[in-house]
């Protein structure tokens, strides 16, 4: 492959080159073609021309005695057979000499004013004639006296089918005439060489036939989804054109473009035959086979043996070998993680369970203590202490319950924790309502939520008379941010009023967990119900 690549380039290069030419010279060939299609109507044109300058230059310079302007006019019409009038109209617009005989008034034509105001010649399309009555081709020229004052204008008008183009086939070129048709500025078609087709899908591509005039006297490839084809615009008159679609014929084009690419082609292929056969039996089996063991590995965890190894280049045995003791790496690696994970899970497991009976010890020494006292405040105190360290101890027996779990269940947790203090309080059943959805998030947020739940229930616990559904308790989550309600009776801890001593701990305390949850917390006071709002973010890994 390596050997052919510069032959092979070269003969692409050198075909594109001659293909390039081609379609150079089959666009002149296409833009001459289609001027040769109204080569006729060209001539009528010029002949109409000549005979307009020499009719001005006679009537501009009388001869005594020569014929009259009328029989000058009729000689005209009877020269040109395509004309529908010939006719002199003077500066005043009063037409005398036509060669129909009729007298016509032209003094408050517009266009007739302006070629008085711009006395040069002049060839253009009317689609509506004042003398004819019809569309024509008309062509002016000024009539001047020996001293050069503006007598009129001679005009020649020819019927518009006179520049009906006719087909037109290259031979050599091959492309033939699918479509033709003139048409003028404002895209009006005049007439077709196919009247029921229809010009906005005769016409490749996507300009119209308002646009084409700009394209006036140019052709050009239009490349759309069926094949490729040739638009030639060619200008007529003023404001009059033709417009021509050239298509090729298939066999020929096939034969005259498609060949030149043939040898290159057959070439690259029996070279990439060759290549492909190769590289499958000595490379690609066997890279393909190594695939397949790791995609097995990958999905299966199993290790396949790849046959014909032996056979396979130096190359692939050594990653073959680096392959297999890739795995065996993996694999051991593996293993040691396991047993890593394994022994991290028994010791969080061993350290909340201690954590939790150490933290029962403490409770149950602050209890001895509590009975001892005979202070009241100092009792009080010791209640809120016993009830935060209760609450811990909760949290902590929880997570040894759930370990092994990467995040920790808090509607488990919150409803050990109110159970607890259930029973340290000796609340009867039913005094606390629980709505906890089922929200899952890290385990080092689990403490001070629970901390701060304890906080607040215990404050309402501690409240004698309490009645069924007293406290509601409700965890939910919504667009990542979760919201702990604790809903009860009124209580001195939580009033708006308490902001110094004691009694404003729980209030500082609540603020404490929710700064380290990176939330808010709100107490409002709805009549004789007090509600402790604790909002904060769900925490990512690792973010406490």
């Amino acid at each position: 492959m390596l050997a052919l690549m510069p032959l092979g380039v070269l003969s692409v290069v050198q075909t594109r080159d001659a293909l390039r030419q081609v379609d150079e010279s089959t666009l002149k060939g296409v833009g001459g073609a289609a001027l040769q299609s109204v080569r006729d109507q060209v001539e009528v044109i010029k002949e109409a021309q000549i005979s307009a300058r020499i009719l001005a230059s006679v009537l501009g310079r009388p001869v005594a005695g020569g014929p009259s302007c009328m029989e000058q006019v009729a000689a005209i019409k009877r020269q040109i057979p395509q004309a529908t009038m010939v006719a002199y109209a003077p500066t005043s617009g009063l037409v005398t000499c036509a060669s129909d005989g009729k007298v016509y008034d032209l003094s408050q034509n517009k266009m007739f004013q302006q070629r008085v105001k711009l006395p040069v010649p002049s060839i253009e399309y009317d689609p509506n004639a004042v003398l004819s009555k019809m569309p024509v081709v008309g062509v002016r020229h000024p009539v001047f006296d020996a001293k050069g004052q503006l007598q009129g204008y001679v005009g020649i008008s020819l019927s518009y089918q006179s520049v009906s183009p006719s087909t037109y086939s290259d031979s050599i070129a091959m492309w033939k005439p699918s479509f033709l048709a003139t048409f003028t500025r404002d895209g009006r078609i005049l007439v077709a060489s196919d009247a029921e087709a229809d010009p906005e899908r005769a016409i490749p591509g996507t300009m119209s036939l308002a646009e084409l005039p700009a394209r006036a006297d140019t052709a050009f490839f239009v490349d759309d989804v069926a094949d490729r084809s040739i638009l030639s615009v060619v200008s007529v008159a003023h404001d009059l054109f033709v417009v021509s679609v050239w298509r090729p014929d298939s066999s020929s084009f096939l034969a005259n473009f498609a060949l030149p690419y043939l040898l290159p082609v057959l070439t690259w292929v029996a070279a990439l035959a060759a290549a492909g056969f190769a590289s499958s039996r000595l490379v690609v089996r066997h890279v393909r086979a190594l695939s397949r063991s790791m995609s097995d590995y990958v999905s299966t965890r199993q290790r396949l043996q790849i046959p014909d190894m032996l056979d396979a280049p130096a190359e692939i045995q050594r990653l073959h070998a680096a392959y297999e003791g890739m795995i065996r790496t993996i694999e051991h690696e593996e293993a040691e993680l396991q047993n890593l994970v394994v022994d991290k899970d028994l010791l969080i497991r061993e350290v909340s369970h201690r954590s939790g009976n150490s933290l029962q010890i403490i409770a149950s020494i602050m209890r001895m203590y509590r009975r001892e006292a005979n202070d009241q405040k100092l009792r009080l105190v010791l209640d809120g202490l016993i009830n935060r360290v209760i609450a811990l101890s909760s949290t902590h027996t929880s997570l040894y319950a759930l370990s092994g779990q990467r995040d920790v269940a808090m509607d488990v947790v919150l409803a050990n924790v109110i159970k607890r203090l259930k029973e340290i309080h000796g609340v009867a059943l039913g005094v606390a309502s629980k709505r906890l959805q089922p929200i899952q998030i890290d385990a080092q947020a689990a403490v001070p939520l629970a901390l701060a739940l304890a906080e607040a229930v215990g404050c309402y616990f501690s409240r004698p008379g309490l009645t069924r559904d007293a406290v509601v308790v409700a965890l939910s989550e919504n667009e990542g941010r979760i919201h702990l309600s604790i809903e009860g009776p009124e209580v001195p801890e939580l009033s708006p009023m308490a902001t110094q001593g004691l009694v404003s701990l729980p209030q500082r305390m609540l603020k404490q967990f929710a700064a380290q949850l990176a939330g808010t917390v709100n107490i409002r006071l709805e009549g004789d119900r007090a509600t402790v709002d604790l909002i904060f973010p769900r925490p990512r890994s690792g973010q406490l």
